[in-house]
């Protein structure tokens, strides 16, 4: 007949290490439900997205909305995919072939692909070096998660896209912010990014084209800041 747990008949003797074993069960056994947030969830905070979800904005009843608050053309149909990748994405639902799942860093084709498009002279890619993401917020997570550590910084850039913090955050690893100089074209100013280097720096994030500022860096410029990271093996 089996017993309750709980209610273990009295005359029942157990051995000394039975009955420590049903006291750290017994010990074990919550009352209530309690479902707590993880200290990642809770240290991870999405500003953009907060504006967005909570933002409501009545446009003038006699002008058409231009909405600038989302980086996501598509939204309002003016970045439409070329009739070539349609087709593509078409046949290849349609042939069943790479409807399962993929390599986690891409189909070899694909990452040939992309290593063909972004190679220059003197700066050959290879697939071997292309990791194929869901997204550019999917690279970042991956980038940052793997390149540093929980009580380490990584330098960012102010103005910049505030989603390398919400990541960072969550995994315990500080942002600190160099400054762009508008004057100079939003350029890196360089001498406030080295002063922010120390022992815990892992990387240094260079964003060009800039979000949200747009600009693009002169190959001598990104010399510059190679110089930097150069001299702190950063």
């Amino acid at each position: 007949m089996k017993q309750n747990l709980m209610e273990i008949d009295s005359e029942y003797v157990m051995d000394g290490n039975i009955n420590n074993h049903m006291n750290t069960k017994a010990s074990a056994m919550r009352k209530e439900w309690k479902v707590r947030a993880s200290i990642v969830a809770k240290n991870t905070f999405n500003p953009i997205r907060n504006i967005l979800e909570t933002m409501d904005i009545t446009p003038h009843p006699q002008k058409k909305m231009i909405s600038l608050s989302i980086g996501d053309p598509t939204v309002f149909r003016n970045l439409q995919p070329a009739t070539e990748v349609v087709d593509a994405v078409r046949k290849s639902l349609e042939d069943g072939v790479n409807n399962g799942y993929g390599p986690s860093t891409g189909f070899l084709p694909a990452r040939e692909a992309v290593a063909k498009h972004v190679s220059v002279p003197g700066g050959e890619v290879h697939a071997d070096d292309i990791i194929l993401c869901s997204g550019c917020s999917c690279a970042l997570d991956i980038a940052i998660s793997s390149m540093a550590d929980a009580g380490q910084n990584i330098l960012v850039p102010r103005p910049g896209f505030p989603l390398y913090t919400t990541l960072s955050a969550g995994l315990g690893i500080e942002t600190r912010e160099y400054n762009l100089l508008p004057e100079n074209d939003w350029e890196v100013d360089l001498l406030h990014m080295e002063s922010l280097i120390d022992e815990n720096t892992a990387a240094i994030v260079v964003n060009s084209p800039s979000n949200p500022c747009g600009s693009v860096f002169s190959p001598a410029h990104l010399r510059q800041i190679l110089a930097v990271a150069e001299m702190y093996k950063v």
